[in-house]
């Protein structure tokens, strides 16, 4: 092609090139618009503020330390033979609206990572009319900004029901507006700790109550709360459950060691009904249920301080029972869920706690006391520590939760769904009828009866006795 030929093909590619751009950008603006004008009032709101954002976003970094600039770039000449200015790297951000707020994905740079952002994180909340910001490391090179726009805890929302299919325990709505439950299936156990009055037993009520009318599920509950549990808040419920037990330790020691027993046991009644011993190959039966065991202020059964002699010998059994109901429950359908207002070591034993591996702590007082319920790692994380939770006005039902499949062993908030404080205890009582006691009946144990006092041989099983007089044996004369 002759060079004349090429030079007048320029000006042609040049307003070809124009057009598809000019027609991009109207498509992009009308796509804009056609959402804009779609969107709610609220939409809209999110929406000029996710635009702002992303719009101020280049002349925002620098300031805040998070552009850099490119080392390679510094004493450069321009075309004069003048020092050129160096190059200033700022991350790539895409911003888009939620409901609770804006949420950023940042592309990070040579010394602008996860930590840097993390670290600049109040000056971001300021600068995007944010309440707080949550900093997230997606995978490599990418960081998740969250800027949250008041507090969606605040809203109160229905407690949601699982439907009959699924076998899980409902807890509420996150700052994110997704609802969290804790999936049943091979779970060793829940602890529940908290301030009185924030919303525990509630908590534990709705969970019996959203699986209540299930034959396939029994219940076992100890309430720490009162002697006698008839006058209680697990009055109603306990018609539902297999038994009842009140804030003695030694009737609770009667009735671990039953439970203890039945997990023994339930093995081989697997085997003989389903021809294996693992119970959530084919689920929960009427034959073989799952149990929940629901422990109220569970201190009063396993805190031994201050005591001696036959009282700590009960409390340290009932530590041991406990401990074996959270190792080897898991696998035979018997799952524990403790509640307390401490989980410090002296009130509950640490072999106890760490096995049950679903943290839910409400308010509490220190720092100390959410680490026991929720594990080392929420010291360093201060939007999630419950211990600035402490407010009846606005945090009753508000939790911080750990240990649920998709956190990743990370924490997050939740507000529990809103219940009837009044219909939910009758509503148990209604399904009584479906209540079965599956605990099998204590062995005959041998008993040695000497020619002084009777020495009764039994373990935590013990049963009937059957007395069997003992041989004396004579020493031999010299």
């Amino acid at each position: 092609m002759p060079l004349s030929d090429s030079l007048n093909v320029v000006p042609l590619v040049a307003v070809i090139a124009l057009v598809v751009l000019a027609a991009g950008g109207a498509a992009r603006l009308f796509y804009a618009s056609y959402r804009y004008f779609r969107a709610t009032p609220l939409q809209r709101i999110r929406m000029r503020q996710a635009w702002a954002v992303s719009r101020r976003w280049r002349r925002l970094a620098p300031n805040i330390g998070l552009a850099r600039v490119d080392e390679n770039t510094k004493g450069r000449k321009d075309l004069q033979g003048n020092t050129a200015k160096p190059v200033t790297v700022v991350p790539r951000i895409k911003v888009f609206p939620e409901p609770w707020g804006i949420r950023a994905i940042i592309k990070t740079i040579p010394k602008v990572g996860a930590a840097e952002i993390e670290k600049a994180g109040g000056w971001l909340a300021d600068a995007w009319d944010c309440q707080t910001v949550e900093v997230r490391r997606l995978k490599a090179g990418l960081v998740e900004v969250r800027g949250i726009v008041g507090n969606p805890l605040d809203e109160h929302r229905p407690y949601v029901w699982p439907v009959l299919e699924e076998w899980v325990l409902q807890l509420g709505h996150n700052p994110w507006m997704r609802e969290l439950a804790i999936p049943l299936r091979q779970l060793s156990g829940i602890k529940v700790a908290g301030l009185p009055g924030y919303g525990k037993t509630m908590l534990m009520l709705a969970w019996m109550a959203s699986l209540a009318n299930r034959p396939s599920v029994q219940f076992a509950i100890f309430d720490g709360k009162t002697s006698d549990p008839r006058y209680g808040d697990w009055g109603q419920a306990g018609e539902r459950a297999m038994f009842v037990v009140g804030d003695n330790p030694e009737t609770a020691n009667q009735r671990l060691t039953e439970l203890v027993r039945m997990i023994k046991d339930r093995p081989a009644s697997l085997v003989e009904e389903r021809g294996t011993h693992k119970f959530w190959k084919h689920g929960p039966t009427e034959a073989n249920p799952l149990v929940l065991v629901l422990v109220d202020e569970s201190h009063n059964y396993t805190d031994s301080k201050g005591l001696t002699g036959k009282d700590k010998q009960v409390i340290e059994s009932n530590q041991r029972m406990f401990q074996t109901m959270s190792k080897e429950g898991r696998a035979l359908g018997v799952i524990p869920i403790i509640a307390t207002q401490k989980q410090t070591g002296d009130a509950i034993p640490t072999a106890v706690r760490d096995n049950l591996e679903v943290g839910v702590c409400f308010p509490v007082f220190t720092i100390d006391a959410a680490e026991a319920a929720l594990g080392a790692g929420i010291r360093k994380d201060e939007p999630n520590d419950p211990s600035g939770l402490v407010d009846k006005g606005s945090s009753v039902g508000v939790c911080v939760v750990t240990g649920i499949p998709g956190l990743g062993g990370r924490y997050d908030r939740v507000r529990i769904g809103d219940l009837d404080e009044d219909q939910l205890p009758a509503y148990i009582a209604s399904t009584s009828h479906l209540r079965r006691d599956i605990i099998p009946a204590a062995a005959p144990t041998v008993v040695d009866v000497s020619a002084e006092t009777t020495n009764v041989r039994a373990d935590e099983s013990a049963g009937t006795s059957v007395p069997l007089q003992k041989k004396t044996r004579r020493r031999k004369s010299a």
